[in-house]
């Protein structure tokens, strides 16, 4: 089923400007992915797809003839879904099917409010797709999942015969499902000369190709655009040369020096002017301006991509000391960790993985309380998956605490991790959970430290920031612990594999 989006505009009532204007796509049959920075109107688009929003003009057609409107599963699963006891204990076999296939189980469904995330979004996917909707929309489906239950999911979606579209940083779980990808952004923010609202580009794959892609088509737009623009320059030298040739041709030629009653010599001026010897400079002057205009012309019509600086150092790495993990067994009521004996020396980069519940909070508890045991609480940056309000307000005075140089330092890095340092001032403490995640970042780096502890670090965050985090992270000498389900992500970060492994009431960190 086709779904078009004709002229759309939409802004919110809060806003200055247009978030979409004259905006047109069109969805066909099979998995697409929305992808982009945010702010760029993701999770709107969704939204207005889905009918919980209305545009300001234009239209948008599911062309459902009849059919139940699209379903929409949001990022957070905190509500129990309508449908979930008519739909778990339909006399529907298909409909059935869909929570078996999820391993959703009538248990659960007395505790839903002590699931985990991961639980929560496996019966939210199954009340979804129990509906058989025409037209699926996902916002984040893979947040706060594990691997395997992301690959559990997967597998059921890639059924789905429907029009799907999700909003994803996964780079993995997209490229598995996604035959298709629409890159919004800010036309402003991402091209000289773009319109401050948001545009996008498809590509006919997932989101891993479709990064490369945007990463070779800016670089050869810049390289096209600073190729002319040499040209341009060099032409307008040659002009200028030119121009002073015919300066001094001009005063061969003026007679105001010349005595009256020298008519030999205005008669050889005369002469000249009339046989334009002395033109030549002048007609090649007036040909390499046409060029020039050319030149120029063919330049501004590049879409020039702009481009950020990415990346951040870490302060006094030089001084990292190894962190030594003694064999032992960690307790968590009934539930018994074995880890073994680790020595993590400078530089180190482990990626910490296992099925949700295997231990791995547990074993990040622990080295984080031998540290502060041992009086090295200041070495470690723990970043966890989700900021407390304490912590967000403790973040803010660290921040107006700092001078202007220690301000500015922050700001750079902010930057640097594909933020808007201006949008700080502005919001305060109304930041996205993304954009405080990369705050804490940017503020605990401005220090020496001996370890970095990141738990699920890309949750909540854009793509954009995603790349700009993992490429710097992948440049750090310093010791790190990085738990994720961005398989991506964890290819390029990490070096070493450490899975928690669970049976039962036992486990074990097997490195």
């Amino acid at each position: 089923m086709a779904i078009s989006v004709t002229k759309l505009n939409f802004s919110y009532p809060s806003s200055r400007t247009q978030l979409f204007e004259d905006f047109s796509l069109q969805f066909t049959e099979g998995w697409t992915c929305i992808a982009g920075s945010n702010g760029c109107g993701k999770s709107t688009l969704l939204k207005l797809l889905a009918g919980m929003l209305q545009p300001d003009g234009g239209s948008i057609s599911c062309g459902t003839d009849g059919l139940a409107a699209p379903v929409y599963c949001a990022q957070e699963t905190a509500e129990i879904p309508e449908n979930l006891y008519t739909a778990f204990w339909s006399d529907d076999n298909e409909v059935r099917s869909f929570f078996s296939r999820l391993h959703v189980t009538a248990e659960m469904l007395d505790r839903y409010d002590t699931l985990s995330g991961g639980e929560k979004k496996r019966i939210q996917i199954a009340c979804a797709l129990a509906e058989q909707p025409a037209v699926l929309l996902l916002d984040e489906p893979t947040n706060h999942l594990d691997i395997q239950t992301s690959t559990l999911i997967t597998s059921v979606l890639s059924a789905f015969a429907g029009t799907g579209i999700m909003v994803s940083h996964d780079r993995s779980f997209v490229d598995s499902l996604c035959t298709r990808t629409v890159f919004l952004y800010n036309e402003a923010a991402s091209f000289t000369g773009g319109r401050d609202c948001i545009a996008f580009d498809t590509y006919p794959c997932g989101l891993t190709k479709t990064l490369e892609l945007r990463q070779r088509a800016g670089e050869s737009s810049r390289g096209a655009w600073d190729k002319l623009n040499a040209k341009a320059a060099r032409e307008k030298g040659r002009s200028a040369r030119l121009e002073a040739q015919n300066q001094k041709a001009r005063a061969r030629l003026s007679k105001k020096t010349v005595d009256s009653r020298d008519h030999d010599t205005q008669a050889k001026i005369d002469a000249a002017r009339i046989s334009g010897k002395d033109r030549t400079t002048g007609d090649a002057k007036a040909r390499l301006e046409t060029q020039i205009r050319q030149t120029e012309s063919e330049r501004d019509s590049i879409r020039k991509a702009l481009q950020r600086k990415e990346g951040f150092s870490l302060n006094g790495t030089a001084f990292s000391k190894p962190v030594i993990i003694e064999e032992t067994v960690l307790q968590a009521g009934p539930y018994s960790l074995h880890v073994p004996h680790m020595e993590l020396a400078r530089g180190t980069k482990i990626a910490l993985t296992g099925e949700n519940g295997a231990g791995k909070t547990l074993f990040v508890r622990h080295v984080i309380s031998l540290l502060e045991k041992a009086g090295r609480r200041d070495e470690l940056l723990y970043l966890p998956q989700e900021i407390s309000d304490a912590e967000r307000h403790e973040l803010f005075s660290r921040l107006k605490e700092l001078d202007e140089s220690g301000r500015g330092a922050v700001l750079s890095t902010l930057y640097r991790l594909g933020s808007e340092p201006e949008h700080l001032a502005q919001e305060d403490e109304q930041l996205s959970p993304g954009e405080l995640r990369k705050l804490m970042i940017a503020l605990a780096v401005q220090r020496p430290l001996s370890l970095l502890i990141l738990d699920e670090p890309t949750n909540h965050m854009d793509i954009t920031s995603i790349l700009a985090l993992e490429n710097a992270l992948a440049e750090l000498d310093c010791t790190m612990l990085v738990i994720s389900h961005d398989r991506a992500f964890l290819q390029k970060v990490a070096g070493m594999n450490a899975v928690a492994e669970r049976s039962g009431n036992h486990g074990e960190l097997k490195v």
